[in-house]
């Protein structure tokens, strides 16, 4: 084998071999009843192997990528061969990772003119490289690779646009061995994506809101080993900062594992917090549980957390029982000449209490708890839903007005649909508020929708004909009342021309979007932190709702066809009909 050969070939998956001990499975004799217990398979880990003796600067190149998946389970140690001088100690794989579709494609540039073994006497002698011949102590590689995704040195995760190229540049020199090494190398990991989707793993770590009622998702990408200590880190050092004012945590500062481990035995997660965790009063202590809990009790084989100070338990006498991903607390909402009414099974029934509608009603909005909600007539006004025992009172009038959405706390949410008119909500008692977004400035704000945590919200913006999908944290005074929106944190950027966002769950959201020039409308699941994906299109697709998961999506035409998932998930059949502007609370 030759040395390029091996080295495109260091990389290799150990698998453990399940044998059940008999040569054949009896096929005759009577039944018999026994207990029989299923081992799950443990994790899959990579192997990598050093650089070949003599091995060429393309099959050193070749090699080190291929060690880098396995550095996971070895801290790097066998990438780290093929790199010399200072690259050798100064290499930080943990800055970032980028994670690529297909073959990373390696070109010689400069350096020795074959691509297997150099020796000294390969050239006349020294030149400048501009004439074919090169310098054979030093070489340059370059290539590039197709970026499905990029994390940070935290494991935030950022979806690439389509066609997203990264450019790799290599510079090698011979060692004191005559031996091909690479000595400059930018910092951080590329990784296939297959290699990508078995060794790391989404995992949510949980912040309360300020009222500590609800648990807030941040979702970042840690490796499937020790999993566990990767997110008690991420939790003890907090939320990123788009959303660190939008939620709190419990972790007094200075707090941090006394080891930087969290072990794992029998199902049980040890966390071990430095002596700094005592300065949490006993609803802190309580909240940090929670948190720990939450994230911790997520992961595969963590059913117990068992938390410490400096080896000591910690005390936690009080209790706390946020809720995490709420239910939303109403089936669809829809409207049916007029009435509005929910779904139930495939039967439309009228919501009880509320009055029909007349005019030109263009959307429809639950408060969370279900209790009420408001409708946009035509684009010129916002309006509180008329009821038996109330009638309906504009709560906000305009131009081009947003189909609005309610949060928890009872704020209204809209905004004139024209550039750099930004976000506006409206409160319990009529109070407006213009909610300050810098990052909106310039842009028109096409869909707004807050979660059902109040605290962050997904808007769709365009600007010079290009639209995409942010979300934010939302900043609230000490009443509630929304004050303005963090920087925005960009999500779903291989989906083209997005005009309307919901929520699907806690991490993500459902776009729908126009497909190419086909014009087909389609529904796209959004993840905060992961790839995006198109379910099938809907032909004169015109509004969508999501309860919580996919399985609640529904998808509503211009002919009063209201489509559901099918039983299989794959495709779309109609659960109504005769009815329009689905909504779920929020």
């Amino acid at each position: 084998m030759t040395t390029a050969a091996r080295a495109r070939t260091a990389l290799v998956v150990l698998c453990a071999l399940l044998v059940a001990g008999c040569a054949r499975i009896p096929v005759d004799g009577p039944v018999q009843r026994g207990d029989v217990s299923v081992t799950e398979l443990g994790p899959i880990y990579l192997r990598a192997y050093g650089p070949p003796v003599d091995a060429s600067p393309q099959a050193v190149v070749e090699g080190f990528l291929a060690a880098q998946a396995a550095g996971l389970n070895d801290d790097w140690s066998v990438a780290r061969e093929y790199l010399g001088g200072e690259a050798a100690r100064s290499w930080d794989p943990s800055a970032r990772t980028v994670v690529y579709s297909g073959e990373a494609e390696i070109d010689q540039t400069a350096g020795p003119t074959t691509g297997g073994d150099t020796t000294d006497d390969a050239t006349d002698g020294p030149t400048d490289g501009t004439d074919g011949t090169v310098d054979t102590d030093d070489a340059i590689l370059q290539g590039s690779v197709s970026v499905v995704s990029t994390l940070d040195s935290t494991g935030r995760y950022t979806e690439a646009p389509p066609g997203s190229q990264q450019d790799l540049v290599f510079t090698l020199e011979r060692d004191a061995q005559d031996q091909w090494r690479i000595v400059l190398v930018e910092d951080g990991l590329y990784v296939a994506l297959n290699i990508f989707v078995s060794s790391y793993r989404p995992t949510s770590l949980y912040f309360p809101t300020s009222d500590g009622e609800l648990l807030v998702p941040e979702v970042r990408w840690y490796p499937t080993s020790n999993t566990p200590s990767y997110a008690v880190n991420g939790l003890l050092t907090g939320p990123s900062e788009w959303l660190r004012d939008s939620v709190v945590t419990a972790v007094p500062d200075g707090t941090r594992l006394v080891v930087d481990a969290v072990t794992v035995v029998d199902g049980v997660a040890r966390v071990d917090l430095t002596q700094d965790v005592l300065a949490a009063d006993p609803q802190e202590r309580a909240m940090l549980q929670a948190q720990l809990e939450a994230v911790l009790l997520r992961l595969r084989g963590v059913r117990a957390v068992e938390i410490f100070a400096s080896s000591v338990p910690l005390t936690v006498a009080e209790e706390v029982d946020p809720e995490r991903d709420p239910d939303p607390s109403t089936s669809v909402w829809v409207l049916a000449d007029g009435v509005v009414s929910t779904l139930q099974g495939r039967e439309v029934e009228p919501v009880p209490g509320i009055l029909p509608l007349t005019g030109d009603v263009t959307a429809l909005a639950v408060h969370p708890d279900g209790s009420g909600g408001v409708y946009r007539s035509g684009s010129t006004a916002v309006r509180t839903l008329p009821t038996e025992a109330q009638e309906s009172v504009a709560l906000l009038t305009g131009t081009r007005l947003l189909a609005p959405s309610v949060d928890r706390f009872g704020w209204v949410w809209t905004g004139e649909g024209a550039e750099g008119e930004g976000l506006v909500a409206v409160g319990p008692d009529g109070s407006v508020v213009e909610v300050a977004a810098d990052w909106l400035s310039g842009r028109t704000v096409e869909s707004v929708r807050v979660a059902l945590d109040g605290a962050r919200v997904a808007v769709v913006s365009s600007q010079a004909g290009v639209s995409q999908v942010d979300v934010a944290g939302i900043v609230r005074d000490d009443a509630a009342a929304p004050q303005r929106l963090s920087d925005a944190t960009p999500i779903g950027a291989t989906v083209q021309d997005p005009d309307q966002v919901v929520w699907v769950d806690e991490s993500t959201l459902g776009v729908l979007a126009t497909v190419g020039s086909s014009g087909l409308r389609t529904f796209h699941s959004v993840p905060l932190a992961g790839r995006s994906e198109a379910l099938s299109g809907v032909d004169d697709a015109v509004a969508i709702a999501a309860g919580r998961g996919l399985r609640s999506v529904y998808v509503a035409t211009a002919e009063g066809d209201l489509l559901g998932r099918s039983s299989t998930g794959t495709t779309w059949s109609t659960v109504a009909t005769g009815v329009q502007l689905p909504t779920f609370p929020g």
